[in-house]
C-alpha cells in the first residue's frame, strides 16, 4: 500500500474536530491531530486489519479519542472518507461510502 488519500470532507472533519478540541485545550487539539495521523498511517500500513462495516468501509479507532478513521481500500492506497465521532449520524459517512 502506498499511502492514504483524504477526501476534502475528511479534511474538514479533522479541521472541525481540532477546532472543537482547541477550544477545550490547545494540547488536546495537538494530541487529536497526532492520533489522526497515527491512525491513518496504521490503516495505510495494515488496511485489512479492521473488519468491514458496510459498503467496503473499515474503521480504524483513534487512540485516546472516541473517533474513528473511516476508509476504503483502493488499488494502491486507502481512501479516507471521514473522521467520525460515534455520536454523529452514521448517514454522514454512509452517503460518502455509496459514491
Amino acid at each position: 500500500m502506498s499511502g492514504a488519500k483524504l477526501l476534502a470532507s475528511a479534511r474538514e472533519d479533522i479541521r472541525l474536530e481540532k477546532s472543537f478540541y482547541r477550544r477545550v485545550s490547545p494540547d488536546l487539539a495537538f494530541r487529536f491531530q497526532i492520533a489522526v495521523q497515527k491512525a491513518i498511517h496504521a490503516a495505510a500500513e495494515q488496511p485489512l486489519a479492521m473488519q468491514v462495516l458496510e459498503f467496503g468501509i473499515r474503521r480504524w479507532p483513534l487512540e485516546g479519542f472516541p473517533h474513528g478513521v473511516l476508509y476504503r481500500i483502493e488499488q494502491d492506497f486507502i481512501l479516507v472518507l471521514s473522521v467520525f465521532h460515534p455520536s454523529q449520524d452514521p448517514e454522514k459517512w454512509r452517503s460518502k461510502a455509496r459514491t
